[in-house]
């Protein structure tokens, strides 16, 4: 039994958790689906939710406010200046990828080109490790970015292979921007790549300014220390002299005393 449990864990045999939620780490039945889902407590992904902002939407927004019919998203994709939008798309991808190489190396930044309303919008990124990605979620997590509140949670996702579309990569997904898999949005190699260097760079720079920093504190630190060695020296050597000067005094007391003794009566 327990191996047979093991086996279809994550399935859509499995009637007890939600295989969407594990494999793409959201789904589209949200609080409401009847199957488990398992959020996890650490993770090497986090998601941000819903902080890209996708154009279609946007020019549904737009639509909506200007009384326009938003139904035919046919009509609201040829009203986008592709060219500004693909722009906008490499400007957030850069933003993102640098702030976000403050806390780690990154493995994987997935943005989802989804139009479903569980992943519009949703960034993934995976670190090396766990806690690179607990210190980028305990940072992140309320900032703003763009006007929007980010949200941040850690992810089940792992292997983006499994999670990705793999109709959308040859633009032959039936399901278009509904399709409950991630539809990843393109990058260029050679733009992660020119990312990743500068992303190292900034962290040597910063791993550079914090070592001067600790030189200078301990430069600091020493010069102090040793002012107050030399505080003590001389308080010790003007102790030393008050000492001695009294102990002169003293002595001639002594003498004084001695030379002046009373003559006893009657005798020179």
């Amino acid at each position: 039994m327990a191996q047979h449990l093991a086996k279809i864990h994550g399935t859509e045999e499995d009637r007890i958790n939600c295989p969407f939620y594990l494999k793409i780490g959201a789904c589209r039945h949200g609080e409401r689906c009847s199957r488990i889902h398992h959020r996890p407590a650490f993770s090497q992904t986090i998601l941000i939710k819903h902080i890209y902002r996708h154009p279609v939407r946007e020019a549904e927004l737009r639509a909506l406010a200007e009384g326009r019919d938003t139904s035919n998203t046919r009509a609201l994709e040829m009203s986008i200046d592709e060219k500004k939008a693909q722009e906008d798309f490499f400007q957030f991808f850069e933003n993102m990828f640098m702030e976000l190489g403050k806390f780690g190396r990154i493995e994987c930044l997935a943005v989802c080109d989804n139009l479903g309303d569980h992943m519009l919008g949703h960034l993934y990124c995976k670190f090396e490790d766990e806690e690179e990605a607990a210190d980028a979620l305990n940072v992140m997590n309320g900032r703003y970015y763009d006007g929007k509140k980010m949200e941040v949670e850690f992810s089940p996702v792992t292997n983006f292979a499994e999670a990705r579309c793999r109709d959308y990569s040859e633009s032959t997904c039936a399901r278009g921007g509904f399709c409950n898999f991630m539809h990843i949005k393109p990058v260029p190699m050679p733009l992660i790549r020119s990312l990743e260097e500068d992303v190292e760079y900034e962290r040597r720079k910063e791993e550079d300014r914090r070592r001067r920093q600790r030189r200078k504190h301990s430069h600091r630190d020493r010069d102090h220390r040793s002012s107050r060695r030399e505080r003590k020296r001389s308080r010790r050597d003007r102790d030393r002299s008050y000492s001695s000067s009294r102990s002169r005094s003293r002595s001639r007391d002594r003498s004084s005393s001695r030379s002046e003794s009373p003559r006893r009566d009657g005798k020179e």
